[in-house]
């Protein structure tokens, strides 16, 4: 039925039971030593139990293991599915909704194995399969790990495709649970744009893009991007977890992913509908390229000399698929459940450090056939120290507490320098915004919040909204701070507060809180206000690219200036 990287996957008949089933072969290299043939042996049982000790919809299930002529044999569940890498390979990208179900379904197989004490080590799209009924199933714990087996993992070794590996294990740090929920951040974000997030002409360039840079920014994921960039966190104690991912994917689908189909009947566990029958190759449809992650993998039938000349003999620039990528319109997609509008959102800033250089150095120094074997994405013995990690999450989420003020100054001009145009929110609030910006309402119809967003730069965008509150103004941001630091999706690290002291709007005294997000070019710069009348909190804040933060001040300035109480709260 398939070959992997740890044998071949034939499909069988249980005669006892008469059902069909799936059996893994292992097939080792014929020049293998007898030590090293008994270790992959001992490999193959500890998957199998690793694998039939979970019990989860979305985990393949086994039966048995056989032994014969001294080599195991697993038996488990035959599935009729495709893998997710065919899928994107044979259809294209697939729709956020449907990679947010995926999302879920692998969270759930992720969260079992982790309470078992068991780590995947090797989520991708091709350990992904999705089956015809639309069940998704994780398969292929070949290189899961058993805390009582850890003598079976050689120091060093690093598994799995260098597209799919965490930053942690690319240099040889100490890894768990978090690994696994990056490689599946990929895996997503892979199913949506079509392309891995880290994808460099090289393994060893793959790797270093891995541990230093910030994913490609999403193109096609729209709401979705947030959760994606939240799983692809450097530091792995900043990585969203399980609850948290799957809380704002149960959200989004309930929200901005909501399917606007006729209601179907289907399992309650399948993630995309029932397939009806083949897809077709039309003649105004591009043929399967049988390829999938990118330009540091092997393609099908091809063989590793020949993908090395592949590598080294490629353009430099981007292909003809990732120009189209950066066409795409992302603005069709709307804004997520908490309101952010996920399409203007840029990726996470690269750590800081040396951790790129060290990276290479040892790359450089790895042997011919190591190098050779990462290109396979089979696996790669790199001799990295554990102490590589120090200088990758070294002093990651601090907060920093500046010297300059704050906002505005105490009196705003009379006149803005520029045209502005009256805003009124129903909940009680009227002020000046420039005037042409996009008005944008998210929210629900009880509580809604108005996005307004300069049409020449969607990175330069106001807030107005009003919520429930019990207590002081300042106390009110300070929540609003903590909740920024928190969540890498609002506030890409790192997060730096400027200052949080007093301020005014309309006569009542409030707060002021200015702070930055970010780093490089990606670093933005907001100023937030809010004052608390009869428990409810009247607030807005302008967020805007640093570098266009002292002349976007006057907007703030003006906002301040004309903000009036005009509903059941003025005058109280």
């Amino acid at each position: 039925m398939g070959h992997g990287g740890m044998g071949t996957v034939w499909r069988a008949s249980d005669t006892l039971l008469r059902r069909d089933v799936a059996v893994k072969e292992v097939i080792l290299p014929p020049n293998m030593a007898p030590s090293d043939r008994d270790s992959m042996y001992q490999r193959t049982l500890r998957e199998a139990r690793a694998a039939a000790a979970l019990s989860h919809p979305a985990v393949v299930q086994v039966y048995d293991v056989v032994t014969e002529a001294a080599r195991p044999w697993i038996v488990m569940e035959l599935l009729q599915a495709r893998s997710l890498a065919e899928m994107i390979v044979e259809d294209g990208p697939l729709a956020a909704r449907a990679v947010a179900k995926i999302g879920i379904a692998l969270l759930g197989a992720l969260e079992v194995a982790h309470a078992a004490g068991v780590l995947h080590r090797d989520v991708k799209p091709a350990n992904v399969l999705i089956c015809g009924d639309g069940r998704c199933v994780l398969t292929d714990f070949g290189v899961a790990r058993m805390p009582t087996d850890s003598e079976l993992t050689t120091p060093g070794m690093v598994l799995g495709s260098p597209h799919f590996i965490s930053p942690e294990r690319a240099i040889g740090a100490k890894f768990g649970p978090p690994s696994d929920l990056f490689s599946l951040g990929v895996t997503l974000y892979t199913a949506v744009e079509g392309r891995p997030p880290f994808d460099k002409r090289d393994p060893f360039e793959t790797m270093r893009a891995v541990v230093e840079e910030p994913p490609a920014q999403a193109m096609r994921a729209g709401p979705l991007a947030g959760v994606l960039y939240g799983l692809l966190e450097k530091d792995p104690g900043r990585r969203w977890n399980v609850e948290t991912a799957r809380a704002v994917l149960r959200d989004l689908l309930a929200g901005p992913l909501a399917s606007n189909a006729p209601a179907h009947m289907t399992d309650p566990y399948a993630v995309v509908r029932p397939v009806q029958q083949p897809t077709v190759v039309t003649p105004q449809q591009p043929a399967p390229t049988g390829q999938i992650g990118g330009r540091a993998m092997i393609a099908p039938g091809e063989t590793v000399s020949g993908a090395l000349r592949r590598m080294h003999s490629a353009p430099a620039a981007g292909t003809a698929h990732e120009a189209e990528l950066e066409r795409t319109d992302a603005s069709r997609f709307s804004a997520d459940a908490l309101g952010t509008d996920w399409t203007q959102v840029p990726p996470p800033p690269p750590p800081t450090g040396n951790v790129a250089t060290q990276l290479v150095e040892r790359a450089k120094r790895a042997p011919k056939w190591a190098k050779i074997a990462v290109a396979a994405g089979v696996a790669v013995v790199l001799l990295l120290s554990v102490g590589a990690a120090a200088g990758l999450f070294s002093g990651a989420g601090s907060t920093s507490q500046g010297q300059r003020p704050a906002g505005p100054a105490s009196s705003a001009p009379a006149k803005p320098p520029f045209e502005v145009e009256s805003f009124s929110h129903p909940g009680g609030i009227t002020v000046n915004v420039p005037k042409g910006w996009t008005r944008k309402q998210a929210g629900n119809a009880s509580a809604p919040y108005f996005d307004i967003t300069d049409p020449a730069d969607a990175n330069r965008r106001v807030r107005i909204n009003i919520e429930k509150a019990s207590s002081t103004p300042k106390a009110f941001l300070e929540g609003a701070a903590n909740r920024l630091k928190s969540t890498a999706a609002s506030c890409a690290a790192p997060y730096e507060q400027v200052n949080l002291g007093d301020g005014k709007l309309d006569g009542h005294d409030g707060a002021l809180l200015e702070y930055t997000c970010g780093s490089g070019d990606q670093k933005r710069h907001a100023l937030w206000n809010a004052i608390v009348v009869n428990g409810k909190a009247y607030h807005f804040f302008v967020t805007v690219p640093d570098a266009r933060f002292d002349e976007s001040k006057a907007i703030f300035n003006e906002m301040v200036r004309s903000f009036d109480l005009t509903g059941p709260a003025a005058g109280q």
